[in-house]
């Protein structure tokens, strides 16, 4: 792309998308030298920040026709506005275009190489950075569903592990948010099974791994936020698919098992599509189990969840007397 086809970006630009102390702590950062190793790839700017972590940030932004469109940094910021990092990255394309390195698209740069060569690429890739090997395990798992292939469930499952042990609540979003776009196509492309499958793996494991560590990390909230996008989207492949029983129950296993880990860390809004999803679509045989998990969890709680189960349980038994068929009319 020719330089005179970039948007010509100001520093009134980078104003707008952030708060003043963000603006000022970033032109710190700038005038600090902090941008490392500067890339423009097209529109996308990248390159590492160093901040208060041993390791650099690792920092991008997309130039569009209007200026600065998607952002993004490794950093835990989410006050509103872009982080300091982020404006520290724009400030030195605007005052220091020539210091970034200017390369070709990836598919400029890969074209015409063998399946040989690309795969010692990948090769070589992961052994540089092992944690890429998980998203190549996503990626053949993917494929091999587009083609008809079981989905490797453990893949998704092993990633949803993985993602959870970061110690940055950004990160663990990201990834969350990575595994949500996997399941999301399949659901685009009306293969609400293999959908609801990812959807599942990911919601049992972020359900049972949610503890007070997990918690604490989560200061805002947005962890539990994503993983109820996972619980919603379950409910939507609950109603779309043709799952047969079992599936069926293992997913409403899963959303009720969310419902309860909620109840019972004082309902936080963990997942609260989970609820919604249990009510709208157990029929009256699958209620039957979801009732008896309910009284045996009653039976156990304290006083808060025994109320918030009873009321859980109330408004499953209403809805089953609303949908039941009315009683047939005697010929008279």
């Amino acid at each position: 792309m020719d330089e005179e086809k970039l948007p010509q970006l100001t520093e009134a630009h980078i104003r707008k998308l952030a708060s003043g102390p963000s603006f000022e702590r970033g032109e710190t950062y700038y005038h600090d030298g902090a941008i490392l190793e500067p890339v423009r790839q097209a529109r996308d700017l990248r390159a590492q920040c160093e901040g208060s972590d041993y390791e650099p940030y690792q920092v991008s932004a997309i130039l569009t026709k209007g200026g600065i469109g998607e952002t993004s940094c490794t950093c835990p910021y989410d006050y509103g506005g872009i982080c300091k990092h982020i404006v520290a990255l724009l400030l030195t394309y605007v005052h220091e275009p020539q210091t970034f390195r200017s390369i070709p698209p990836l598919t400029t740069l890969l074209a015409g190489r063998s399946q040989e060569e690309l795969i010692a690429l990948i090769g070589e890739m992961v052994k540089r950075e092992p944690e890429l090997l998980s998203l190549v395990e996503l990626s053949v798992a993917t494929e091999q569903a587009t083609q008809g292939k079981p989905l490797d469930v453990a893949t998704y499952r092993r990633q949803t592990r993985r993602a959870l042990w970061y110690e940055s609540e950004h990160v663990v979003e990201r990834e969350l948010r990575a595994l949500r776009e996997l399941a999301a196509r399949s659901a685009k492309a009306g293969d609400w099974l293999n959908a609801g499958a990812i959807y599942h793996a990911v919601l049992d494991e972020a359900v049972r791994r949610y503890d007070d560590m997990l918690r604490e990390i989560d200061e805002d909230g947005g962890i539990a936020v994503i993983i109820d996008e996972f619980a919603l989207g379950l409910s939507q492949c609950l109603k779309k698919s043709k799952a047969d029983a079992e599936t069926r129950r293992a997913w409403l296993e899963a959303l009720l098992e969310a419902e309860l880990t909620d109840i019972e860390m004082g309902g936080i809004d963990l997942a609260p599509s989970a609820r919604a999803a249990v009510l709208e679509h157990a029929n009256d045989e699958e209620w039957v189990w979801i009732e008896e998990r309910l009284d045996t969890a009653m039976s156990k709680g304290g006083d808060w969840e025994r109320k918030a189960l009873a009321r859980f349980l109330a408004a499953g038994q209403k809805r089953r007397a609303g949908t039941a068929a009315p009683p047939k009319r005697k010929k008279t």
